[in-house]
């Protein structure tokens, strides 16, 4: 839900900026949700393929702070995600950046509650290298996660194919 509402401010924010940036009196193509704006010219053309991550769709996983691309990659193979991760970013389609944060429990939540699990935030994004258009942004807060990093990403492997299948 905090991601549908992040994404959708995202888009209001370039829609002011493009706004602010055209000529007086010149008609905006406001692009649907879920697709991709494209230039030609002067002249701007919506492209729903931009914004598609498919079934084989071949992806980078770039280098991400306290190894989180591990876990990503993990992740994907876990879930039986249906791509292609590949270790070179020239053969990729697309590239997966990322950061992560680890919340470990303090002594209070050890000693009264018997908790030492940790706290974990990532942030995901997914970009069109071709074209530069992000396909797909996911932010996870896993609170309490006796896995730690590994639920994190077998989360963000999850969403991703559910948007690959459609869901």
């Amino acid at each position: 839900m905090r991601t549908a509402i992040i994404v959708g401010l995202l888009l209001a924010i370039s829609s002011a900026v493009r706004a602010q940036d055209s000529p007086p009196g010149a008609t905006s193509s406001r692009p649907s949700p879920g697709t991709a704006l494209e230039r030609e010219g002067n002249e701007a053309v919506i492209s729903p393929a931009a914004q598609t991550l498919a079934a084989g769709a071949r992806i980078y996983v770039a280098p991400m702070a306290h190894g989180f691309d591990n876990y990503v990659a993990a992740g994907f193979q876990k879930k039986l995600v249906p791509v292609v991760l590949v270790t070179v970013r020239e053969k990729a389609d697309f590239e997966m950046t990322g950061v992560s944060e680890t919340d470990k429990a303090g002594w209070a939540k050890m000693l009264f509650w018997g908790d030492d699990s940790t706290n974990e935030t990532a942030s995901v994004k997914l970009v069109n290298i071709k074209s530069g258009d992000v396909v797909f942004a996911y932010s996870v807060k896993k609170a309490s996660s006796a896995r730690g990093k590994q639920s994190a990403g077998e989360s963000v492997a999850k969403h991703i194919k559910q948007k690959i299948e459609g869901r």
